[in-house]
């Protein structure tokens, strides 16, 4: 694990195309560099990343078949093996990365960008093929009646929660892929996020409505045991939706993010200690139009924040303010938005899922 000084200047490794569709949710297997992404359609792609920085951009190697809708979260066991995606097809899938593959097909990586570029009378750039091995889920559980919006994996790997747009959140006995127990929301699940001892759920809620739904929003914290409220932090959010959660690695903090077509650079970080009352901390400049996904590093002291405004933000929470600043904003939330973020078991790499269609892993330098 990197101390806090090593975490010097991003530098973008690669690009990986995946234009399909939007890609919208990314995440490291285990401690390896392999990397996982999925897209709107449902698709997801496996990467076997080159350990040498200054290796040409890889080409996917793994198609996992069975999603039929968007990718909403992406999680993996720390050996790597196992990797567990919630989709809008209401579904929640295992795949085991080890298993054996049942075909080949050969995919078109840029083929979104060669129709555009023909269709506006362009020059069509050269097609960019990769052959992969295709496979299905191991297992398919469906408790949701609805999208499941959001997913997390307790660090040591025993629970999932998921949360839907049926008002539901469910508890998962991990390994076994049972359910453990549920409980109904007034409303629709938003993000999801547990302790690192189990024993606390961040839940964040949102009313179906078509407008101002910020107004019809409730953020509370549940006991996972019992199913009940612990502590209801709504009134501290009011006019707010909270679109991303992560508890840092010791659990003595919780990050929250606020979503929606915010105005101006509203979309702010807000840090609470999840286990006294207190009001939460503010953490400037917010995420212009909105924020879309937190992670700590693995250190616990910073955190990654990502928005509609297409750049991603390492705080130091210690010190509640930027460590910089990584990529660039491009002109408008609605061309591109970083919809998901995942740092590496060591921390020394951030991966981004891009709304125009693909992946960047970037390296801190030491």
């Amino acid at each position: 694990m990197p101390e806090p000084a090593a975490l010097g200047q991003a530098k973008l490794l690669w690009t990986l195309p995946f234009d399909a569709d939007w890609v919208t949710a990314v995440c490291f297997l285990g401690s390896t560099r392999r990397l996982a992404a999925g897209n709107n359609l449902g698709q997801v792609l496996i990467w076997d990343l080159p350990e040498q920085p200054d290796a040409p951009p890889p080409l996917p190697r793994r198609r996992l078949d069975g999603h039929t809708n968007a990718i909403s979260r992406l999680v993996a066991t720390a050996d790597g093996r196992w990797l567990i995606s919630a989709s809008y097809d209401h579904t929640i899938r295992y795949w085991d990365t080890q298993a054996s593959p049942q075909g080949q097909e050969t995919l078109t990586l840029n083929a979104r960008a060669r129709e555009e570029a023909g269709r506006r009378g362009g020059k069509v750039p050269p097609a960019v093929e990769a052959t992969v091995n295709v496979q299905p889920a191991t297992q398919v559980l469906r408790g949701h009646r609805d999208w499941v919006s959001d997913l997390a994996l307790s660090r040591d790997e025993q629970l999932l929660l998921s949360g839907g747009d049926d008002g539901w959140v469910v508890l998962w006995d991990r390994p076994a892929a049972k359910e453990q127990r549920r409980w109904q929301l007034p409303a629709w699940a938003y993000a999801v996020a547990l302790s690192p001892d189990n024993r606390q759920a961040l839940v964040s809620e949102r009313r179906p409505l078509v407008f101002d739904s910020s107004r019809h929003a409730g953020v509370r914290l549940w006991d996972v045991t019992s199913g009940t409220v612990q502590r209801d932090l709504s009134s501290d959010f009011k006019g707010i939706y909270i679109s991303a959660a992560d508890y840092s690695p010791d659990g003595k903090l919780l990050a929250l993010g606020r979503g929606g077509e915010v105005d101006g650079f509203n979309g702010k970080v807000f840090l609470l200690d999840p286990a006294s009352p207190g009001k939460p901390r503010e953490l400037s400049p917010g995420h212009q139009y909105g924020i879309t996904d937190l992670a700590f590093h693995p250190d616990g002291r910073h955190l990654a924040s990502s928005g509609r405004d297409t750049v991603v933000r390492l705080w130091d929470t210690a010190a509640a303010k930027v460590v910089q600043e990584i990529g660039k904003p491009r002109g408008s939330q609605f061309k591109d938005w970083i919809h998901a973020i995942a740092f590496s078991a060591d921390g020394r790499w951030l991966a981004t899922a891009d709304m125009a269609g693909a992946v960047q892993v970037w390296a801190f330098s030491a």
